[in-house]
């Protein structure tokens, strides 16, 4: 039987996948999100599983006369609901054969096969995340391109993460190329990854000049060198190594194997899992800080894993919670102690947008200054003055916020870069900012238009900066690009927006 849905959001996600309502970038985002849990996926197994073969098990009960095509979709979301004896039974045995049969692949259709799992109409793989990337060729590949499809890249230094539908999570730093072959599989050609694989997933496989991977439940690592030298090892799991001609290597936690020379005789040679080679996981670009005082405090980010080459960097503090706002001063841009780049300016952020004064940092790194070391920013922060009401009570202080540090669009984006749609979350509720290449704005909230939001404003690009006026509020509204798809508010204490697939209609999100 289907066991419980661990809450009511995964359910009406799944449940409307299943009746085939579109859903948004925004909500297959949090589907995934939700599917990260045990307890969610194996949910949504059962669901999909026992879906699927509906049809076959209404029929060997009597029922498929009864209901005409067109209402099969919703006796399926009730029986979701309510189990019939004979149906749960049923259904229990042929999801076990569904099971297998979803284990050896696609249906050739063009639905993609994942595992234990079918999702009609997604691609392959997407690329969910980079960080300083340089592309091999100047430019970027097909495989981040607005359709998703899966294809290709090749990076000359930087880091990029892939996400198959399946839920599996690859990791690429630069010099790399690396090909998505399936649903299931992929290709490095040279380059470093590390592969987490989820349950449910098993089976994945990635080939390489010395034969191929294949998973059974892991998180592992590669180190290829075209022509040169091939490593592969395990962080958790196991995994098997297949070469031509010989038997299945199974490795085991903490284990790796290296060969001196592709495509010769040279023996595979045991050694230790150097873990401190690999980047994992995409790093943040979002740093935590917290007040609890009235004395200046004086802060420091690691942000070494973000500078990759020289560039304008751009450093973002942002209040986001608490009842005191904050006063910046002093930021700094130093590598291995020594000052790079610095700004002499005091900037503020707070609850109100107009407490949000030069809260953006301009931190420039130029080609003679740049190499590696420890890079980290510098700061002085303190709560702003209180006001009147505030300053009667015997609140103590307290403001959280984050900073962000951010290149590339962050400086460089054009008026171009920030038309489309938008969709965020505040407080529960869903929105979607629609920027027109006008100057003008339309907002919508859960699918309606607020006809009395953005009367009158307009917004205007200035150093990569987006500005909003917004006549009968008084205010401004400031935004910048983190890259193509992320929209970052720099004076609302919002989180990021994501942009909308094109063609999309906001009610239908």
């Amino acid at each position: 039987m289907i066991p419980p849905a661990p809450n009511a959001e995964l359910r009406k996600l799944i449940d409307r996948m299943l009746d085939e309502e579109p859903l948004s970038r925004t909500e297959l985002a949090r589907l995934e999100e939700l599917l990260d849990d045990e307890a969610g996926l194996q949910y949504y197994l059962s669901v999909v599983q026992q879906d699927a073969v509906m049809g076959t098990v209404l029929a060997d009960l009597g029922m498929d006369d009864e209901v005409p095509p067109a209402n099969v979709r919703p006796i399926r979301s009730r029986l979701r609901s309510y189990w019939h004896p004979a149906a749960a039974a049923a259904l229990f045995v042929a999801g076990f054969f569904a099971s297998e049969w979803w284990n050896h692949g696609s249906s050739g259709d063009g639905t993609r096969t994942t595992g234990n799992v079918v999702i009609p109409g997604q691609t392959p793989a997407r690329v969910t995340g980079m960080m300083g990337v340089r592309w091999k060729n100047g430019a970027p590949p097909d495989l981040i391109g607005k359709s998703g499809s899966a294809g290709g890249l090749a990076i000359e230094s930087g880091l990029v993460e892939i996400t198959y539908g399946t839920g599996v999570r690859v990791t690429l730093e630069g010099p790399a190329e690396f090909d998505v072959t399936g649903t299931e599989s992929g290709r490095l050609a040279g380059g470093k990854l590390v592969t987490s694989v989820p349950k449910g997933a098993e089976g994945f496989r990635i080939d390489y000049q010395d034969g191929t991977v294949v998973d059974l439940g892991t998180e592992f690592a590669m180190d290829v060198k075209p022509g040169r030298t091939s490593e592969v090892g395990v962080f958790n799991g196991k995994i098997e190594l297949h070469r031509e001609g010989e038997k299945p290597l199974p490795l085991y936690e903490n284990h790796a194997v290296f060969q001196e020379k592709a495509n010769t005789e040279s023996p595979l040679q045991s050694i230790p899992l150097d873990r401190t080679k690999y980047v994992r996981q995409l790093p943040s670009r979002e740093f935590a800080w917290e007040l609890d005082s009235f004395e200046p405090k004086s802060v420091e980010f690691d942000v070494s894993h973000l500078l990759w080459k020289p560039s304008a960097y751009r450093a973002v503090f942002k209040w986001m919670n608490g009842a005191d706002g904050i006063q910046v001063r002093d930021v700094e841009l130093r590598l291995d102690g020594q000052r790079v780049a610095g700004r002499s300016q005091t900037g503020s952020s707070g609850a109100l947008v107009e407490l949000v004064k030069g809260n953006i940092f301009k931190l420039d790194v130029a080609n003679d200054q740049f190499r590696s070391g420890r890079w980290t920013i510098h700061a002085t922060v303190e709560p702003l003055p209180r006001s009147a009401e505030l300053a009667a009570t015997y609140a103590p202080v307290r403001s959280l916020g984050i900073l962000q540090f951010e290149e590339g669009l962050a400086t460089t984006a054009t008026p171009a870069d920030f038309t489309g749609q938008w969709s965020y979350r505040f407080l529960g509720d869903d929105f979607i900012r629609e920027i027109h290449p006008d100057g003008t704005i339309t907002l919508f909230k859960n699918g309606s238009v607020l006809t009395t939001s953005f009367v009158g404003s307009r917004w205007t690009v200035v150093d990569g900066v987006l500005r909003v006026t917004v006549p009968d509020q008084n205010a401004v509204e400031d935004h910048v690009l983190r890259d193509h798809d992320t929209l970052i508010f720099i004076n609302r204490h919002y989180e990021n927006a994501i942009r909308v697939a094109p063609g999309l209609s906001p009610d239908s999100r």
